[in-house]
C-alpha cells in the first residue's frame, strides 16, 4: 500500500491565546511545519523533542502507548493547533523517538475531515462530505 506523507503546520495554542487576551497582537506565536507520515494507528500528533522545544509547549503529563515493540511510556504535551490542507483542529501532542518520522493520528485526521486515497498516496477531503469540511456528532 505505501505511505502517506503530508504538511503539517502547528501552532502554540497558548502563544495564540496569550495574543488575543493582550489585545496589542505584539505577542509572537511559535509555529513551525513538519512533513508527518499519516499513521491511522496514532492517536495523536507525534513530535521529536526538538520540534516540541521550538514550540515552547508544556508537559502536561505521561501515558501509556502501545508499540511494536512494546508498552511504553510518552511525554503528552499541552495542545497545539494543527493546520493539514487549510482545516485546523487543536490536539495534545506526544513526544516521540528521533528515529520515529513525525505522525499525523487519527484522531487528527477524522476532526480535520481527511482521508487516505490509497492510490495517490495523498491526504485528502473526505469524498463522503460532498467536498465540505463535516464533523460527525453521531
Amino acid at each position: 500500500m505505501g505511505r502517506t506523507f503530508t504538511d503539517v503546520e502547528v501552532e502554540n495554542y497558548n502563544d495564540i491565546v496569550l495574543r488575543a487576551e493582550s489585545g496589542n497582537g505584539h505577542k509572537r506565536v511559535r509555529k513551525l511545519k513538519v512533513r508527518a507520515l499519516v499513521d491511522t494507528g496514532s492517536a495523536l500528533l507525534c513530535l521529536h523533542r526538538d520540534a516540541i522545544k521550538k514550540l515552547g509547549l508544556t508537559l502536561t503529563r505521561t501515558a501509556k502507548v502501545r508499540t511494536g515493540a512494546g508498552d511504553v511510556e510518552r511525554p503528552i504535551y499541552a495542545v497545539a493547533l494543527i493546520r493539514v490542507l487549510g482545516r485546523w483542529c487543536s490536539a495534545e501532542v506526544m513526544e516521540i523517538p528521533d528515529n520515529v518520522p513525525p505522525l499525523l493520528g487519527y484522531i487528527l485526521l477524522e476532526g480535520l475531515d481527511l482521508v487516505i486515497q490509497p492510490k495517490t498516496h495523498k491526504v485528502i477531503p473526505n469524498p463522503e462530505s460532498g467536498g465540505k469540511w463535516l464533523l460527525d456528532l453521531l
